[in-house]
């Protein structure tokens, strides 16, 4: 990736102190997980590494293909089935003895397909002693396999957008739609009209896109994580998680464009002046 400029505010800039060498953690420069989370992004990082040095790869892609890398290089066991026997809301499988990963056929959306993917491989990599089957469904889960479970959900999204690679694809984000780096990092973290509308429109779609995976996971993976120096300070503001899962674009946001970097509002001009 190529630094388009480095001067001071400009759109595309990498912020200071920014590295492309893979750190041995899954901190990047910028972010790092919420208290608790350490443990499942840890795990995360060390099998993306560990795939990363097999394949010989100078960095980690994006988006990750997941169900290739079950297969080579974890050497892990991975196929497409009906899982109906299983049970009907049955969406993937993990079998810790046989060393196999199964997702259901019925699987059409190709996000909800990759994070069933990285829960499963969550449940065989962190959860080996609990259990020797587990069945990822639509269905709550007990009491008992709550926290599991959340585990294997924060270990896919932690596999599937680790912090490095993210805060990279942020960044080229900002150049490829000519923002400023500095202001709109910084602005996401506000819950702002204008933050809302960076996530609405720009950022949280890109991530959709750039990483595999759905909106749900998307927001999941941003809310999880904080500002390194100012650990207060989360990178999704919460209260745009159901705001953005749920409701339209605000009047004030609809004549949003980005102007010099940064969004601004742009009124249509009056009618009877076009006219002129």
């Amino acid at each position: 990736m190529t630094s388009s400029s480095t001067q001071t505010g400009c759109p595309g800039r990498r912020p200071s102190g920014w590295s492309d060498a893979m750190p041995a953690e899954p901190f990047g420069t910028i972010f790092e997980p919420k208290p608790g989370l350490l443990r499942t992004d840890r795990a995360a990082w060390r099998c993306l590494q560990g795939c990363r040095e097999a394949l010989l790869l100078a960095s980690i892609p994006a988006p990750i293909p997941i169900d290739r890398w079950i297969e080579h290089p974890l050497g892990i066991s991975f196929g497409v089935a009906d899982l109906s026997h299983l049970g009907e809301a049955v969406l993937g499988a993990a079998f810790v003895r046989d060393q196999e990963i199964l997702i259901s056929d019925r699987i059409t959306h190709e996000g909800c397909f990759r994070f069933t993917c990285a829960h499963e491989l969550g449940h065989m990599l962190l959860h080996r002693r609990h259990a020797e089957v587990f069945h990822e469904t639509l269905e709550l889960p007990s009491l008992q396999a709550t926290q599991l479970e959340r585990q294997a959900d924060r270990f896919a999204a932690a596999f599937l957008m680790p912090i490095p690679v993210l805060e990279r694809e942020l960044v080229e984000i900002c150049r490829e739609e000519a923002l400023d780096v500095d202001y709109c990092l910084t602005e996401l973290m506000i819950p702002t009209v204008r933050s809302e509308w960076l996530w609405r429109t720009i950022f949280l779609p890109q991530i959709m896109r750039r990483f595999g995976v759905s909106q749900t996971a998307a927001i999941i993976r941003c809310r999880d994580l904080r500002l390194i120096n100012q650990p207060t300070r989360e990178f999704m503001p919460i209260r745009f998680e159901n705001a953005l899962r749920e409701r339209a674009t605000a009047p004030e946001q609809a004549w949003m464009r980005v102007r010099h970097g940064r969004p601004v509002v742009c009124p249509p001009e009056p009618r009877g002046r076009q006219e002129e």
